[in-house]
């Protein structure tokens, strides 16, 4: 009984150290030991570097270029937090503000781009790029009202046609009387003519698919000040109120007129020809028009023009036949018939 006991003792004395250095070692691995022995609680784990995504060239970029099509000249990648926080007022963090501007100097792959390197466009370097069957465009100002506008509904990027009418002056020899006339001995009938110049329109479409790149408004004047008279220009459409009448000065315009009236200029992107066309119709005081096409309308659509012979010819319009002239006697002329007593009013 003795050794049975003593036995009994020992296996319970063992179990009681197994469990306390069991408790012991589970408790290291989430409990730090202070400087003193202590517990000092968890150890904190380093925040990771999330980083900034910037904007950087995708593809090589030369100096002047205007940078368009950002989703493929363009990226983003991914910098320390350190380092954009340096460089942030230079950089940029999305695509769409840089999208539009002019480089001014190269880029390679994979550089970032900086404010510094970026401008605003010129005019020149907003021009269409050159198509292959026709010489690349140029910058044209075409002054236009509320009429010859399309009520000032245009925005720039819209395409337009140019519709001119002019006015031309043809001489008409047309004999009013005869005379008999002596001449070498023998009396011949002379007749005698009447010059007249008849002022004729036509009418035709003469540059197409025109693209619009900007439109210069007057300046607003400032509230509480009389707006200025807007000045007509020499070889512009006259400046007309809401309803199409000339404005004549003095006059005032139409209260909440849903059309814009006044003047503006409208940049057009035209090739050197069809300038030559447009002035050689402002100069020549034809009235000239925009006729804005519909988005994505590329057609070039031929047309025979207008004029009054063509619209009975080929549009059918009726042509009035002339009506004889009335020709009076001397006695209806010198004599006259007697005035005609009026009838008593009919009660119906």
């Amino acid at each position: 009984m003795r050794r049975g006991g003593v036995l009994i003792l020992l296996l319970g004395l063992l179990l009681i150290v197994g469990a306390v250095a069991a408790f012991l070692f589970l408790n290291q691995g989430g409990v730090a030991t202070g400087p003193g022995g202590g517990q000092s609680g968890p150890t904190a784990l380093p925040t990771e570097d999330l980083g900034v995504d910037v904007v950087a060239a995708a593809v090589d970029i030369q100096q002047n270029t205007v940078i368009v099509d950002g989703s493929t000249l363009l990226e983003l990648v991914n910098i320390p937090t350190s380092e954009y926080e340096q460089n942030q007022d230079q950089l940029f963090t999305s695509i769409a503000e840089v999208e539009g501007q002019l480089a001014t100097r190269s880029y390679r792959a994979g550089e970032r781009v900086e404010r510094a390197d970026l401008t605003d466009p010129g005019l020149s370097q907003q021009l269409p790029t050159q198509q292959p069957d026709r010489p690349r465009d140029k910058a044209y100002p075409f002054i236009v009202n509320n009429l010859s506008g399309v009520a000032d509904q245009i925005k720039p990027g819209d395409f337009v046609d140019v519709v001119a009418t002019f006015t031309v002056i043809r001489r008409q020899s047309y004999p009013n009387a005869q005379r008999l006339e002596e001449q070498a001995g023998q009396v011949v009938t002379v007749t005698e003519r009447e010059l007249l110049d008849l002022e004729l329109n036509t009418t035709k479409t003469i540059v197409q698919r025109v693209q619009v790149l900007r439109i210069l408004r007057p300046q607003v004047a400032a509230e509480g000040t009389p707006e200025a008279e807007a000045a007509p220009v020499e070889g512009g459409p006259p400046q007309v109120d809401a309803s199409g009448q000339p404005i004549v000065e003095g006059s005032e315009g139409v209260e909440g007129s849903p059309v814009t009236a006044g003047i503006w200029t409208v940049i057009l992107a035209v090739n050197n020809q069809e300038a030559e066309l447009m002035e050689f119709a402002l100069s020549t005081d034809a009235r000239v028009v925009l006729v804005l096409r519909g988005a994505g309308d590329d057609t070039f659509e031929p047309t025979i023009g207008a004029t009054f012979d063509l619209l009975v010819s080929e549009f059918g319009v009726p042509n009035p036949a002339p009506l004889q002239p009335r020709v009076f006697s001397e006695e209806e002329a010198f004599i006259g018939d007697p005035t005609a007593t009026p009838a008593p009013t009919r009660v119906p």
